[in-house]
Order: C-alpha cells, then sequence, then structure tokens
C-alpha cells in the first residue's frame, strides 16, 4: 500500500473508481490513480474536492491529510474506522487510567526511541561522543522513575543533547541548529525536523487506522492535547530512524541546499522543491526493508505497522510490549 503526495493544483474527482487530478495550470499532467493499493493522501497543494470523491475515500478506508502553504498540518479527511472494538477501547482505558500500566509503555517507548537516538548518532560518533555518552547516563535513570512528568521530564534533557549532536553533526556542512524551535521554525534544520514530523504523524495514524486500536487514547502524551494522540506515541520510537535519518542524508549528500529554504516574517520554510526533496527520500526510507525478525525482511511502513500489533497484544496481555529498535 503506497501513500500519494500531491503537489499540483487542481480539482480532484472520482473517476471509474480511481482518484482523477485536473491541473488547474494549462499544460501540466493530470494524475489517475486507481486507489485499491493507496494507503492514504497527503495533499500539499490548492485542491478542490467534491462529495463524490469523499465517498469514494470513505468506501476505500483511505485518509487524507492536507497541508498548508508552508508544510503546516491543516486537517484531515478520517473514514469510518470499520476494525475498531469495544474490547480494544476498553483495555486502552484500562491501561491509560492504571498509572503502573500506563507507567510501563510510557518507559517502554522512551527506552526505543532513546536507543534509536544513539543508533544514529552512533554514526557519528567521532564527533558527538560526549553527546552519546550523556544520553546513556540519563537513559539509566528512566527506571527510576514513577511518573510520566518525571519520564518526560528526562526524556525533555535527552532530547536537548541528542540536538545539540545533531547541531554538531550539520555544522560540518555550515548548518547552524543550536536548539528546537516548533512554532515558527527559526532555522533550516528547525524547518526540516518541523516538516518531517509532521508529516510521519500522518503516516503512524494510517497504520494505526488498519488496526483496531483507538487512535485518541495514548500512553506516553496526554490524549487532551489533540484528536488522535496515540500516533504521537508511536511515532517517538520512529523518528530517530526515519525523520532524522532522512535530514542527515539530505544535508551530507547535498542534496538539499539553502535554496530550498524560504524566510517568512515568523521563520524558515521549506519550498515547494524542497518538500518534495524531503518526500522523495522519505518515502525512500519508509520503503527500505529490514529483518523485523531473524528471517523476515519487511519494509518501515510494516515495521510501524508491526509496533501497533505489539502494543494490542501487549494490552490483550499476550506478550509484553517492546518498543522496537534497530540492530547494529
Amino acid at each position: 500500500m503506497e501513500t500519494i503526495y500531491i503537489f499540483t493544483d487542481g480539482d480532484i474527482r472520482r473517476k471509474n473508481g480511481a482518484l482523477y487530478l485536473k491541473p488547474k495550470k494549462d499544460g501540466t499532467k493530470s494524475l489517475y490513480v486507481p486507489l485499491k493499493s493507496v494507503s492514504s493522501l497527503m495533499i500539499f497543494s490548492e485542491v478542490t474536492i467534491n462529495k463524490r470523491f469523499l465517498d469514494l475515500l470513505s468506501k476505500e478506508g483511505i485518509p487524507a491529510f492536507f497541508y498548508g502553504y508552508y508544510g503546516n498540518f491543516v486537517g484531515s479527511f478520517y473514514p469510518p474506522e470499520n476494525n475498531k472494538t469495544g474490547e480494544m477501547l476498553v483495555q486502552q482505558f484500562k491501561h491509560y487510567n492504571d498509572a503502573e500500566k500506563r507507567l510501563y509503555i510510557a518507559r517502554e517507548i522512551l527506552n526505543a526511541a532513546t536507543d534509536n537516538m544513539l543508533y544514529l548518532l552512533n554514526n557519528y560518533k567521532e564527533t558527538v561522543m560526549n553527546e552519546i555518552e550523556y544520553i546513556k547516563k540519563l537513559k539509566l535513570t528512566f527506571d527510576k522513575q514513577d511518573n510520566i512528568p518525571a519520564l518526560m521530564a528526562i526524556e525533555g534533557n535527552i532530547r536537548r543533547m541528542y540536538y545539540t549532536a545533531i547541531g554538531k553533526i550539520v555544522g560540518r556542512k555550515n548548518f547552524v541548529f543550536v536548539e528546537r524551535i516548533r512554532r515558527p521554525p527559526k532555522d533550516e534544520i528547525n524547518a526540516l525536523i518541523s516538516f518531517g514530523n509532521v508529516v510521519l504523524y500522518n503516516i503512524v495514524l494510517t497504520e494505526i487506522y488498519k488496526t483496531s486500536l483507538e487512535p485518541r487514547i495514548s500512553f506516553l502524551h496526554e490524549p487532551n492535547k489533540r484528536k488522535f494522540s496515540l500516533q504521537l506515541d508511536i511515532s517517538e520510537v520512529f523518528k530517530p530512524i526515519i525523520v532524522d535519518k532522512v535530514i542527515l542524508k539530505l544535508i551530507n549528500k547535498n542534496i538539499i541546499k539553502k535554496d530550498d529554504f524560504e524566510k517568512v516574517t515568523d521563520g524558515v520554510y521549506l519550498t515547494k522543491d524542497g518538500k518534495k526533496k524531503f518526500i522523495e527520500e522519505l518515502e525512500k526510507r519508509l520503503e527500505t526493508k529490514i529483518y523485523l525478525y531473524k528471517d523476515q525482511k519487511v519494509s518501515f511502513k510494516t515495521v510501524i505497522l508491526h509496533e501497533c500489533y505489539k502494543l494490542i497484544r501487549h494490552l490483550k496481555s499476550e506478550e509484553n510490549y517492546k518498543g522496537f529498535r534497530m540492530k547494529g
């Protein structure tokens, strides 16, 4: 199943049970996509959509995500959830409402996320060895925390040190990154992180949609912060090895350059070409196949789906949840 990214302005309609995009600009090629193999739509352009097309998305179970001019998330069309069960809703609520059970899942998410940060940084250990050692020491304190805010405080310190290391790595290519600033992003690296994370959140949400998990009940992040919060939990595990991996590749291989960004009054954002370059590399990363088990090689998209099912098995008391870690 593939994600379709739309950057062309035009009218999106249903045509013979498929997506048909008629461009507004003369000379631009029309887009015709059968939807049987499509998992989600990511729309970055100015489009018009009618009810017949939304009905098609609903029947096919395909969510659509809409982004603003600067790559900010605007909203989504989320089809009816046919896979959801009362049993899973009850189990998620039980684990959320039980402080000990919730703490276990939250701690395991952060342990896995930190291990994946270290995996990424180890490729540059000659440059960031001090940061690596400090993050390792902080990670050991997760098991000593007895509540979510305390865990998040440790995670915040790890994240600051991790971004210090990222700043050193990209600094070799004349990109300046001092600290994480989200709204608005104040430099090129912040722009890449913000854009990459918001796209990953929706890719993860698409995979959650395929399962019986309730996307509004999370364990690390508070459910009341946004409509769908479980995607934030699961994304923590994958940010370093998907989004940050893509960012470092774009910078180190000079795929993305300073002119792929534009400065506006309140911050720095990717241009249309910059977003396309990022998406191209992101899709390559998502389709990269790795060994999930000893004899099973699957794409990162499939790994994300497996992560959802691991959580389901934990909630059903079939196995203890262990967040995905990159090996090697």
